[in-house]
């Protein structure tokens, strides 16, 4: 029996079935449906070019996966990190990778022409 507000097994439910020895069905069913429900089965697409539209350039995850950003070349002058519509924080950095988490976004200002790239994971 399932809990109708949680779709847990009910506490009188036994976690191994007393004649197999094996998880019970109801143990079993819930934990796949956790996993079914938390697994992203699409493959991660190819690294691409971010288009450049001027500076600053606001990249947003927009995904449901988490994205590398790399940046190299050009004039970078600043590179701030912000989480949905928190603050933005300097990263101190101006080249190399930066990890975001789906709603997260990195403002990018520059004077010369980066090559920025987005590599989802």
């Amino acid at each position: 029996m399932l809990n109708a507000n949680t779709n847990i097994p009910s506490n009188r439910v036994p976690f191994f079935d007393q004649v197999t020895g094996l998880i019970s069905r109801e143990w079993y069913r819930y934990f796949l449906a956790l996993l079914n429900a938390n697994v992203d089965y699409t493959p991660p697409s190819d690294p691409a070019a971010v288009p450049l539209t001027g500076s600053p350039l606001v990249y947003s995850n927009t995904t449901q996966r988490p994205v590398d950003v790399m940046i190299s070349g050009g004039g970078m002058i600043k590179v701030e990190f912000q989480r949905g519509a928190g603050t933005k924080y300097n990263t101190g950095s101006y080249y190399g990778m930066f990890g975001l988490s789906p709603g997260d976004a990195l403002t990018m200002t520059y004077i010369g022409t980066p090559t920025i790239t987005a590599i989802s994971r």
